[in-house]
């Protein structure tokens, strides 16, 4: 399958193939792959709306809370994958962000290092 180019609104929870006015970061995707990034978004915003949910409770605290780290999770996730299928100027972005573990700590995944 052919890649085509598309622009991802993480905040908007869009992936379109024409630019527009919210920030986005640019994918070279096949059309399954267009698809995954779609799901990893929707999963994305439910675990947004438990969060939000969550935060009108006024005595629960965010740091101890499930929602909040699936939130989280699924978050590092879709930035994982946007990585992984992102054009050169994408990866850039997302690891000037510095919020994927991995790109830390590159060395990690050479031999003689236990597995994650």
């Amino acid at each position: 399958m052919d890649k085509q180019r598309y622009y991802v609104s993480v905040s908007a929870n869009m992936v379109g193939a024409e630019p527009s006015l919210t920030d986005q970061l640019t994918v070279l995707a096949t059309e399954d792959e267009r698809n995954h990034l779609v799901g990893l978004l929707n999963k994305e915003q439910k675990n947004n709306d438990l969060t939000y949910l969550r935060a009108h409770i006024p005595y629960k605290s965010a740091d101890h809370d499930r929602a909040t780290k699936r939130f989280n999770d699924s978050m590092v996730e879709v930035y994982r994958y946007i990585y992984k299928i992102g054009t050169i100027e994408t990866k850039r972005h997302i690891e000037y962000m510095d919020i994927l573990q991995e790109l830390r700590t590159p060395d990690y995944h050479h031999q003689g290092y236990g597995q994650r």
